[in-house]
């Protein structure tokens, strides 16, 4: 039983728990999913869309995690699965907090395992995220980090070593380039700098833009910037950093060579768009780990990051681009002309990828991790419920 945004909400978490899911499904195992009220298409199987959300994605009844443990009771799963991302959970500026109240309870129930994935755990926690963890690791009987490093920093943060965390990496699909990706969007003939996703601050994208021209004398003219996404509907930082975005790239001297391709997009669009970057940079000021950095991994496009939590992490393993200090446009330009003039390194960047993805974060190798992962609690539990049954 997978708890979890899903399509057609365009969100991050969704497009993971899909292909999670599919994955799982691809080594013969059943699994229903239990979703909000804007998630799951008409007549599609297993999905329940039971949290009743707003237009801005707050949930929008207080009681929302006793209907949530009511229709998980009723389905009777082998294991609960919960996608976890603060915001997923948010009612009336709680904190996320009611989703203790299903912890709590399966925790005493204890008729089948509860996992959580964290898909917002940086190095440093603030109060809130702190304690929220502390709490949640108590209650649950196994966390998934997508990275080593945000494990070994957890002690720091929540004062304790935790014995429920396991690290899986974010997966990512074996997919084959769109081969007329250029041509279908009229970028034949050109190297393409992209920058792609969920426009807010935290991306550093306008970074980018105003490194521009400078770029462009230093490279050549054939060379194009795609700044491809959309602010988040319902997000305010993202409703206020779009139009400083698109304000930036007027103003820029090369206007005429960077490209905006505004939407939220389909998977098959996203796939054509990153099929046809040379380079995928992303600038970020903050973040975890990235999808779209194991997208474009999984296409054999090479990325420049910054070097932090997450990003560096997978930039240093797949040895599949440039990881560059925070903040230091120096640096960020040096990266994005270093690779656009070297067709060599691109190449050998790009077959790195390929190797990455099938190797570690394929999805069929991710899946078999999570699996794995199921069975060991599994045997823990009833291994725990045999011995209670004596004490009784």
């Amino acid at each position: 039983m997978i708890v979890s945004s899903w399509p057609p909400r365009h969100c991050g978490i969704a497009t993971y728990s899909v292909d999670l899911v599919n994955a799982m499904r691809g080594l013969g195992h059943d699994v229903k999913i239990v979703t909000f009220s804007d998630g799951g298409k008409r007549r599609e199987k297993n999905i329940f869309p039971v949290l009743q959300v707003a237009k801005d994605k707050k949930l929008r009844h207080a009681d929302w995690s006793e209907k949530l443990y009511q229709i998980i009771r009723k389905l009777k799963p082998d294991v609960v699965h919960i996608q976890h991302e603060y915001g997923l959970y948010l009612h009336d500026e709680d904190y996320s907090s009611k989703l203790f109240n299903c912890l709590f309870k399966w925790k005493v129930d204890a008729e089948f395992p509860v996992v959580l994935t964290y898909h917002s755990m940086y190095t440093t926690l603030d109060r809130m995220e702190s304690i929220y963890m502390d709490v949640a690791l108590k209650l649950s009987s196994a966390a998934i980090f997508h990275e080593e490093y945000q494990k070994i920093y957890l002690p720091i943060n929540i004062g304790r070593v935790a014995d429920n965390v396991y690290v899986i990496p974010h997966g990512a699909k074996g997919m084959k380039q769109h081969k007329n990706a250029k041509q279908e969007l009229g970028l034949d003939g050109q190297k393409v700098v992209g920058l792609i996703g969920w426009w807010e601050p935290n991306k550093g994208f306008e970074r980018v833009v105003r490194l521009w021209d400078s770029i462009r004398k230093k490279v050549g003219k054939n060379v194009v910037l795609v700044v491809a996404g959309d602010a988040r509907p319902g997000s305010t930082s993202g409703q206020i950093y779009k139009p400083k975005l698109l304000n930036a790239i007027e103003k820029s001297r090369e206007k005429a060579s960077i490209k905006v391709i505004l939407g939220a997009f389909t998977p098959e669009d996203y796939d054509r768009i990153l099929s046809a970057f040379d380079i995928m940079v992303l600038p970020y000021s903050r973040a975890s780990q990235s999808g779209n950095l194991a997208h474009a991994f999984a296409l054999g496009v090479p990325c420049i990051a910054t070097a932090m939590e997450g990003l560096k992490a997978e930039i240093e393993e797949s040895k599949a681009g440039i990881a560059v200090p925070q903040n230091d446009d120096a640096e960020l330009e040096r990266a994005i002309v270093e690779l656009l003039k070297n067709d060599e390194l691109r190449g050998k960047y790009a077959k790195n990828a390929f190797a990455y993805v099938t190797n570690t974060i394929k999805w069929s190798v991710v899946a078999r991790k999570h699996v794995a992962l199921y069975e060991k609690l599994l045997n823990q539990l009833k291994i725990e419920c045999t011995e209670r049954k004596k004490e009784v």
